[in-house]
Formats: C-alpha cells, structure tokens, sequence
C-alpha cells in the first residue's frame, strides 16, 4: 500500500463516522499516507432548511453546514489531532453518490474508504456507481471491524488479480506474526450431481487442484508461508465458503483484486468482487484496482457514450 499517499474517507454523520475516522486512523499506524480527506454529503438543500426551521439558532445553511463541519471534526481530532498525517474535511449538497464521484474526480485520491452497515439489506447498501465509476481501490469497513491485521483471507482463482491480491495481503501483513490465507471455491463438474463423485473422481480432481496451486505459486513467485484451502462449494453462493472461511479463520481483512473491464458490458455486468461486497462478511473488505488502467478504461467509456 506504498502508492496510497492520498484515502478518501466518506461520512454520513452517523455513529459509523467513528468507525471510519479510528479505523482510518489505525491504517496510518500500518501505512503512511500523506493525506486523508474526509467527505460528508448533505443530501438535499431541503434537509438544511427543516434544519433551520427546528433549531432557530441556525439561521441559514451556512450556519447549517457550519455545525455539521464541528461536529465531524471533533470525531477527526479526536484521532488525528496529534499526527502528522494532513486532513481535510469536505462538506457537500446533493446526491451522496453524485458528489463523492465529483470529489473524487477532482482530488484524485488513490485508496476510497466506506462504511458498511451490518443493519442494512439488500444491495442498495453499496453504491453501484462508487464500485464502478471510480478508478481507486476501495476499502469497505463494517461497524464489526477489529483494529488488527493478523489474519487476511485472499479468495483466489489461480489468476494475476488472485497474485496481486496475495502479495498486497503480505503487504499488509507485514512483519507481524499474522497470516495470509489464500482460498479457492470450486466445484464438481454437473455431471456428477445430484450424485456424488466416486473416490477415483475425486483423487482426481485434488490432483488436478494441487497442480494449478502448484503452477499458480511457481508462475507468480508465491512465498511459502501463504496457506492455501480448497473448499468444495455443493450448492449456494461462493460467498457462503469465503464466509465459513472468514469464521474458522477468526480473519481480519479479505482482500481481491478486480479487473478492468472492457466495454460497456463490464459496467452493467456483476462481477466477482460486485458479489463480494454485497456479501455481508463481518469484517473489512480491500478491493484492489489498478488505478492507471481503470481510469484508462473509463476515459474510453465515458468518451464513446
């Protein structure tokens, strides 16, 4: 995470704020970026004005954003009053998703920090123009986040994003007595259900799996010490392995990498990592862009439409 030099930390104003702010905070204690910038969107003008019209001591919506600004500084001090690292705390009105892609676009950060609410259902809970009209790597922090990286779990599929994703896992990891673990869901083939495989099918296909672990670590230069676990998925979503996963582990973080798409398509189509971040997992969750090749590939979009 060396060429993260500038996050970008959105706020609602609830009680996730602190969430956000510490979990924020104990990343620079891992990490050094030279700057974090902290949004906060009012969402319409009509909101100030109730604002106004409930508490007379407001008198426009500049008094209006003036509190708001004191109040989410005061969560801001309260962990980086001391520290080296730069803040700045940006307050806009409009629509959330609208005025953070704009900041976004304007101050070009290179890591995107959001909060993740357990309570809330469905995939409304995500912004589907945040996951896929910005070029930065996003961290989604749940209200369950541990302030430790001890554990990391990689879901893999034997590809350069599943290598990246491992290598920025030991990254995170660091020199610290934690681990990385690196799993792979996969499936029988559908001709042996509803029956299961014999015990030749499956000696066969552990070989085969070991094979693409074994080429797969020699291909991208895998340390020894990450794990690998390979988890038979019978029926349902992968998510549902990748959680059981996170359990048994006790996991601290899982990390992916996405792919650059090619074409419209890409932008309408749910991916991998779109599944991932639905998927409520308990803990953070850092999915990985290459930065230089998605803003390429949003240049080229945006241009065509």
């Amino acid at each position: 995470m060396e060429r993260y030099e500038h996050w970008f930390t959105c706020l609602d104003l609830t009680s996730m704020d602190d969430v956000l702010v510490g979990y924020s905070k104990f990343l620079t204690t891992e990490f050094k970026p030279k700057k974090i910038t902290f949004i906060h969107v009012v969402k319409s003008t009509d909101v100030a004005e109730e604002m106004i019209e409930l508490f007379p001591e407001i008198e426009s919506q500049h008094d209006f954003e003036k509190v708001i600004r004191e109040k989410i500084n005061e969560a801001i001090d309260a962990h980086f009053k001391d520290s080296p690292i730069e803040t700045e705390l940006l307050i806009r009105t409009g629509r959330p998703t609208d005025e953070i892609i704009s900041a976004m676009n304007q101050i070009n950060p290179d890591l995107t920090i959001m909060g993740k609410k357990a309570g809330y259902s469905g995939k409304g809970v995500i912004p589907r123009r945040i996951m896929k009209y910005v070029p930065t790597s996003i961290l989604f922090v749940p209200e369950t986040s541990r302030y430790q990286l001890n554990n990391i779990l990689v879901p893999v599929d034997f590809s350069e994003q599943s290598a990246l994703s491992i290598k920025a896992a030991l990254e995170l990891s660091g020199d610290k007595s934690g681990s990385v673990t690196a799993q792979h869901v996969y499936n029988y083939p559908a001709r042996f259900f509803p029956y299961l495989p014999e015990d030749d099918d499956e000696k066969k296909m552990n070989d085969y799996l070991n094979k693409k672990r074994d080429d797969f670590i020699s291909k991208h230069d895998i340390p020894d010490n990450v794990k690998f676990v390979f988890s038979l998925n019978i029926d349902g979503p992968k998510m549902e392995q990748i959680y059981d996963q996170v359990v048994h582990d006790q996991a601290d973080m899982i990390v992916a990498a996405t792919k650059a798409g090619k074409g419209m398509a890409s932008m309408l189509r749910e991916d991998f990592t779109d599944k991932l971040a639905y998927f409520r997992f308990g803990v953070p969750l850092l999915l990985i862009k290459d930065k230089e090749k998605h803003s390429k590939f949003l240049s080229t979009i945006f241009k065509k439409s």
